[in-house]
């Protein structure tokens, strides 16, 4: 792993921040994650265009920081030893507190971004896909906007924390009204009737760099696409159903709560075939 803070490389064993680093005190930080394919950072700008609103949600202004982090992840990216694809963080958080004002910081921001390599998904979720069961809203508390990639990341840990422990891969959040939204890390597509179905962001969900690009690709296949609020009986009743992220691209679903899914169907198929072509 390659570590940069605030422009500095260190070694990863070296690399600290602050304890009165208000994204360590309060989750006060903004974050986004991009892969490599072929070791070049796939659609940066989008990712560091949506750190951009991610701050203006949090009021945190990291626009001054682009060209700087742009560098960073350049520089970092090239250094690395190896061949593999790599995935890289980028964080940007408000400084310190060290009286821990709820408001107010006492230094300028900080900003880190590490890479390390991006190993395979186990052949059985590339295969045969993600097992996944819904999460009530009741269990989940502290959840900050969606549209906000924060450090604040308590209910996407505790998600995937119950869902581990009812012996899936993974939950899916479903909202006070019954409807899906999305994952912890991750966009939700189904497919009815030959047309791809997928929450709209209004409904409460990230505005995915990998989901617009499976939107951008379905009138080049054919394919009706529709962004609408989906219930938890649909959701449970698709013919196909999908995931999307920067790290998995489009991802299969084998399963939702007891409902076996035919994952990959030849939808999901033709979707991941046309991203792995555009990258």
């Amino acid at each position: 792993m390659l570590v940069s803070i605030n422009g500095a490389t260190v070694p990863a064993e070296q690399a600290t921040v602050s304890v009165f680093d208000r994204g360590f005190l309060f989750g006060d930080a903004v974050f986004e994650a991009v892969r490599t394919w072929d070791r070049r950072p796939f659609h940066l700008d989008a990712h560091l265009d949506r750190l951009e609103r991610s701050g203006d949600g949090i009021d945190l202004d990291v626009r001054p920081l682009r060209g700087e982090l742009e560098a960073e992840v350049g520089r970092l990216v090239a250094a690395h030893p190896g061949e593999g694809e790599l995935l890289v963080r980028l964080m940007v958080t408000r400084g310190a507190s060290p009286d821990l004002d709820l408001l107010a910081s006492e230094g300028p921001p900080v900003r880190v971004v590490w890479v390390k390599p991006l190993p395979p998904f186990p052949a059985r979720l590339v295969e045969r896909g993600l097992r996944l069961t819904s999460i009530e809203p009741d269990a989940i508390v502290g959840r900050v906007s969606p549209g906000v990639k924060s450090n604040n990341r308590a209910a996407n840990v505790t998600v995937h924390r119950l869902a581990r422990a009812r012996g899936f891969d993974d939950g899916l959040f479903v909202d006070p009204s019954g409807f899906v939204t999305e994952g912890p890390t991750w966009n939700l597509f189904l497919v009815r009737d030959g047309r791809v179905v997928t929450p709209p962001l209004e409904r409460g969900i990230l505005e995915g760099i990998t989901r617009g690009l499976v939107l951008g690709l379905c009138p080049g296949l054919g394919l009706a696409a529709e962004e609408r609020p989906v219930r938890l009986d649909e959701a449970r009743a698709a013919d196909e159903a999908f995931i999307t992220s920067t790290t998995r691209g489009v991802m299969p679903v084998a399963a939702l709560d007891d409902r076996e899914l035919p994952g990959p169907g030849p939808v999901t198929r033709r979707l991941r075939d046309a991203l792995l072509a555009a990258r």
